[in-house]
């Protein structure tokens, strides 16, 4: 990476190496620390205000395209939209650090390249573009124990291989908008594909992280799409598209086998994440006091996702939360022993959230959202509330009460996320990839 030019003060090449480790961390950390700085920011009148973090990942210089490189990403997109149906033996995909294999966008799109390898006898790569060397054999032995056909998969890192020098491949994919960036640069690939699984720029204020984001959305690269919703978004920029959905497992999320004790409360469980701006904290906590005091002694609230403490929030006693729990099936647990699933997402993704709270016989209660109208019908397979604590707890407290309503809810989500499974939707994706179908190809005439 190039060094800024000119004399940025105190920017310092120290300075720079903080923002590019937190910028490793994927993009929801940069929001994150975006946000804490604003908690730590002085008085203006103080001598030298600084910059925000999203202003310092852009002077970092770690995100920069030239027009030139910009039209040779175009000509290489053309040329592989103008083929003919393609063999693709290779993939080189652009693995963002990560800490869990099991969480959702990660997981899927190993499951993506697992499926690649034992499908279709792909080579799967792994660039761990903005990865420690000493994490990388970490983060493949991870991949390996989760996904055996990518045990003998190739990982590297750009402190052991150069861009530059990475061996040609068939198709190389983006994950995160942070990898657009570098696959935007790569030249030794014959496709090039963008893995988009939800609406980045929306997860910073406006600004300079928020229009990097976006940028990377008027590349021109064919998109791979978590759900129809989102696809749209990305089409709107004038992109090709394929979609998916992405499916549950059945085995491991389905209802309790046991019988609920009628005389018990009725258990309701909040997907409770304060550092995660889109998934409206707040206002579910607000919701749940308002659903606990009108229903108090019949109700019992139940929280994960994150480490916080209800005291903090004056819920001691009212709410409990469990934090982020060690592995898919302490969720899916979970999930079975719960009668309503609360989870907000105000970007344009509805998360796995819902559909798995369908998958373990809850019944859904979400944000109104344009975008998720594909999955979430009001009245039908859910409740849709609009962004307020009122109408929140309503839409609770009416599946508290009715026990006619809650089940009709239940019964239609489970007939919903039964119709997906995961052969179908990665194949219909590889199809796609390999121009067996007009998803990709230049339009004819």
């Amino acid at each position: 990476m190039n060094e800024p030019a000119g004399p940025m003060g105190r920017f310092t090449a120290v300075r720079r190496d903080h923002i590019l480790t937190i910028v490793k961390r994927g993009p929801t950390e940069v929001g994150y620390a975006y946000f804490r700085a604003r908690r730590r920011r002085r008085n203006i009148a103080d001598d030298e205000p600084e910059l925000s973090e999203s202003d310092q990942l852009a002077l970092s210089c770690a995100f920069d395209v030239t027009d030139a490189a910009r039209a040779e990403n175009r000509e290489l997109v053309d040329r592989y939209r103008h083929s003919a149906p393609v063999d693709i033996r290779t993939v080189q995909w652009f693995l963002p650090f990560f800490h869990h294999v099991y969480f959702g966008g990660v997981h899927t799109l190993l499951r993506f390249a697992d499926h690649f390898a034992r499908e279709h006898a792909v080579e799967n790569r792994f660039y761990c573009y903005d990865v420690r060397p000493d994490a990388v054999s970490v983060m493949a032995a991870k991949v390996a124990a989760a996904f055996p056909a990518l045990a003998g998969a190739a990982f590297t890192s750009p402190a052991r291989v150069a861009l530059r020098d990475l061996p040609p491949c068939d198709a190389a994919i983006a994950t995160l908008w942070t990898s657009a960036y570098p696959l935007l640069h790569l030249r030794s690939a014959r496709a090039k594909f963008y893995f988009v699984q939800d609406n980045e720029p929306q997860f910073y204020p406006a600004g300079s992280a928020s229009a990097l984001a976006e940028e990377t959305y008027k590349f021109g690269l064919p998109g791979i799409v978590n759900t129809p919703g989102l696809a749209e978004v990305y089409r709107a920029y004038g992109n090709p598209a394929v979609s998916f959905v992405p499916a549950v497992d059945l085995e491991r999320y389905h209802p309790s086998t046991t019988p609920r004790d009628p005389a018990a409360p009725v258990r309701v469980f909040f997907y409770g994440r304060p550092k995660s701006s889109r998934n409206a904290f707040g206002l579910g906590l607000a919701a749940l006091a308002e659903l606990e005091r009108v229903h108090r002694g019949r109700v019992e609230i139940v929280c994960a996702g994150e480490n916080w403490n209800p005291s903090q929030f004056g819920l001691a006693g009212r709410i409990r939360n469990l934090g982020v729990l060690a592995s898919p099936d302490e969720v899916a647990a979970l999930y079975r022993s719960c009668d309503i699933g609360l989870v907000f997402m105000h970007t344009k993704h509805p998360s796995y959230q819902p559909l798995e709270f369908m998958a373990s016989g809850m019944a859904t209660v979400s944000n109104v959202n344009p975008a998720t109208e594909w999955l979430l019908r009001d009245g039908e397979n859910c409740l849709l509330t609009s962004p307020l604590p009122t109408p929140t707890a309503d839409r609770l407290g009416r599946l508290v009460d009715d026990e006619g309503l809650r089940a009709r809810i239940v019964a239609a989500g489970l007939a919903e996320v039964r119709r997906f499974r995961w052969e179908d939707q990665i194949e219909g994706v590889w199809r796609a990839m390999c121009l067996q179908d007009d998803t990709f190809a230049a339009p004819r005439g």
